[in-house]
């Protein structure tokens, strides 16, 4: 907890403050944007951190595994190729303590065949692309 506290300026783990702070707002963007404390303290060597960080890769990797399941990403054996886009600032950041890495690693385990993708362009931007391509797909084999 001292890199923590260190982190914040040396005072946030010393008073009440943090507590009315943790559930004043529960939105996730709120407790998103502590990642990057969190990550740099768990490469400080904070126990507690690295604690945290290694239970979230675990949560992320079970929701994800939870979607493949349901979506038959992988087949019906579990083993054929597919790519799982890995989006979010979270999963985005190439730090030493890399998080993706980690998620990929817990999925792989259960779902060899996953292929990550690290989109070149906003999710935005990449589903208007799709869109385009599929609707000139269709212009171009009916003649319309």
């Amino acid at each position: 907890m001292k890199n923590a506290s260190t982190v914040w300026g040396g005072n946030f783990f010393t008073n009440n403050i943090n507590i009315r702070w943790t559930y004043a707002d529960p939105s996730w963007a709120r407790i998103a944007a502590l990642v990057p404390v969190v990550v740099a303290c768990a490469e400080a060597g904070d126990e507690v951190a690295n604690n945290i960080l290694l239970d979230s890769v675990e949560e992320l990797a079970l929701s994800v595994r939870a979607v493949i399941q349901r979506l038959g990403l992988a087949g019906e054996d579990g083993q054929e190729a597919f790519p799982l886009v890995m989006v979010g600032g979270v999963l985005e950041a190439k730090r030493r303590w890399d998080i993706a890495k980690k998620v990929i690693n817990s999925i792989s385990k259960e779902y060899p065949g996953i292929l990550p993708v690290w989109p070149k362009v906003e999710p935005a931007l990449g589903a208007a692309l799709l869109a385009w391509n599929f609707l000139s797909k269709d212009y171009q084999q009916e003649g319309i």
